[in-house]
């Protein structure tokens, strides 16, 4: 009885650090960030990123930090749909129609 709870919480812990391990979390860049005008199209672009948990802009620092499932999506593909969107990113240019499409103050 007792071997089994042992096999068993240790079957458990294993699953819980197996569903950890497939969260990850990164800081991007974003060193054209404007202004707070521009939050809502960042938040629309990472709130229908598949596999985004949860996001948090830094204007200070003028990056996202960004929880995504590892096995739904990864940073290039956050960072393309950023770009996508008019936000430069460290690895991809903003798409320069999208831009002409953010608020003056971001152009």
């Amino acid at each position: 009885m007792m071997k089994k709870m042992f096999v068993l919480c240790l079957l458990s812990l294993i699953g819980a650090v197996g569903v950890m391990a497939q969260e990850k979390t990164v800081q991007i860049s974003l060193p054209k960030y404007c202004c707070s005008e521009s939050d809502p199209i960042i938040e629309k672009v990472l709130a229908y990123e598949k596999g985004v948990e949860s996001f948090q802009l830094n204007p200070i620092t003028k990056s996202v930090l960004v929880t995504f499932k590892t096995k739904k999506t990864n940073q290039e593909k956050i960072e393309k749909a950023l770009a996508k969107a008019g936000f430069e990113t460290p690895n991809f240019k903003a798409n320069e129609r999208a831009v002409s499409k953010l608020p003056n103050c971001c152009k």
